[in-house]
C-alpha cells in the first residue's frame, strides 16, 4: 500500500489520564501511521496528563501542546489551528477522539481530496449499547431530512484551502459543522460523501448523559427545530387533557413519524450496510430524549448564560457562517440534483 502522505489531526483534551484509553489510542495511531499518515495530536490537557499521554504515544504520533496565540472559547478549535500550522502535508484528516478510520476509509478520503478541497464523510456507531441506538436513530433521521446527510465528527481538507478561507468562528459549540459551512461560504469545493462511512465509538453512558443538554443547546440557533422540541411535551400534555382518543392519536403520531423518517434514512444510499434495521425503533425515544434535553439546555441558558465546555462557558451553539454557508450549500445541492 502506497503512503497516503497526509496528516491525521486529532485535537485532544482530558482532565485525567486513562491508561486504557491511551493504550487503545496508541494502537489506533499505529494503524493510521502504518497507512502512511503523519499522526499529529494537539493536546490541551493539563501538564501532568499531557506528560503521561506523551509517554504513551511518543512512538506513534507527533504530540504537541496547543499554541496559545489562538484564543477561541472552544479550545478544540485552537487545537485545530495549531495542527494546521504544524502539518507537514497539504492533505489533512481532522477527527474527534472517538473516530476510528480503517486503512480503506483513509485511502478513500485521501483519494477524494484529489478532486475536492474538502471531504465530509458519514459516521456509524459501533458497538451499540442502548443509548448508542438512540444516537444511531438520530443519524438516520438526519440522513432522511438533510440533503447533505448527518453531521459527522470528522472531515478532510486541503491545508492550503483552510489557510485561504481563514479562521472560522471558534466561539461555538457545534464546531464540526461550522467549519464545513465556513468552507462552503468561501467557495471551497466539498464532497458530501454520503456513502463513505467511518466508524464512531459511542461514549460511555455517563459521558452520553453529559452530552444530552449540550447537543440540544447547539440547536438553539435553529429556532424552528428548537421550537418543535419545546412544543412536544406540551402537545403530550394537551393530548392527555383531551382524553383517551387524543392520547392515542398523539402517541401513535410520535411513534410512527420518527420511525418512518429513520427508515427513510436507513434506505438512503448504503446506510443499511452499517446500521441495523432495528435502530429505527429507537427513533421515538430519541425524539423524547431531545425534547427533555432541550428544557435541560434552557436551564443552562437561563441560569448560566451558556453551556460549559472544556472548562469554558460557551454562549453560542452555532456561529456566523452557519446560515450563509448553509444557503450556499443548499443552492449547490439543488443545482446538482
Amino acid at each position: 500500500m502506497k503512503p497516503l502522505c497526509c496528516t491525521y489531526l486529532l485535537p485532544f483534551w482530558r482532565a485525567r489520564f486513562s491508561a486504557s484509553e491511551a493504550e487503545e489510542l496508541a494502537d489506533y495511531f499505529r494503524l493510521v501511521q502504518d497507512a502512511g499518515c503523519e499522526v499529529l495530536v494537539i493536546d490541551g490537557s493539563p501538564a501532568p496528563v499531557f506528560t503521561r499521554n506523551s509517554e504513551a504515544w511518543k512512538m506513534f504520533c507527533r504530540h504537541e501542546p496547543v499554541d496559545r496565540r489562538f484564543d477561541y472559547l472552544n479550545d478544540k478549535v485552537n487545537g485545530i489551528h495549531t495542527g494546521v500550522s504544524l502539518s507537514q502535508y497539504d492533505k489533512v484528516i481532522l477527527a474527534d477522539d472517538d473516530i476510528r478510520y480503517t486503512a480503506e476509509s483513509l485511502l478513500r478520503v485521501i483519494d477524494s481530496l484529489d478532486g475536492f478541497e474538502v471531504v465530509r464523510p458519514q459516521n456509524f456507531l459501533a458497538p451499540l449499547p442502548w443509548w448508542a441506538r438512540l444516537e444511531a436513530a438520530r443519524m438516520l433521521i438526519n440522513r432522511a431530512t438533510l440533503r447533505t446527510g448527518d453531521y459527522p465528527g470528522t472531515c478532510a481538507f486541503r491545508r492550503a484551502s483552510m489557510i485561504a478561507a481563514g479562521h472560522y468562528d471558534g466561539d461555538v459549540l457545534f464546531d464540526n459543522e461550522e467549519i464545513i459551512r465556513h468552507f462552503s461560504q468561501h467557495g471551497v469545493t466539498i464532497d458530501y460523501a454520503l456513502d463513505l462511512f467511518v466508524r464512531k465509538r459511542p461514549p460511555v453512558f455517563r459521558k452520553w448523559l453529559e452530552q444530552r443538554p449540550r447537543q440540544a443547546y447547539e440547536d438553539f440557533g435553529l429556532r424552528a427545530k428548537t421550537a418543535l422540541f419545546f412544543a412536544l411535551p406540551l402537545a403530550l400534555l394537551g393530548a392527555f387533557l383531551t382524553g383517551p382518543m387524543g392520547i392515542a392519536i398523539c402517541l401513535v403520531t410520535l411513534s410512527l413519524l420518527p420511525s418512518a423518517l429513520a427508515l427513510r434514512g436507513w434506505k438512503r444510499g448504503r446506510a443499511s450496510d452499517y446500521f441495523r434495521l432495528g435502530v429505527i425503533l429507537f427513533a421515538p425515544l430519541w425524539v423524547l430524549e431531545r425534547s427533555l434535553s432541550t428544557y435541560w439546555a434552557l436551564y443552562w441558558f437561563l441560569v448560566r448564560g451558556g453551556y460549559p465546555f472544556g472548562g469554558r462557558l460557551l454562549s453560542k451553539g452555532i456561529g456566523r457562517d452557519w446560515r450563509k454557508g448553509g444557503q450556499v450549500v443548499t443552492r449547490k445541492v439543488r443545482q446538482e440534483a
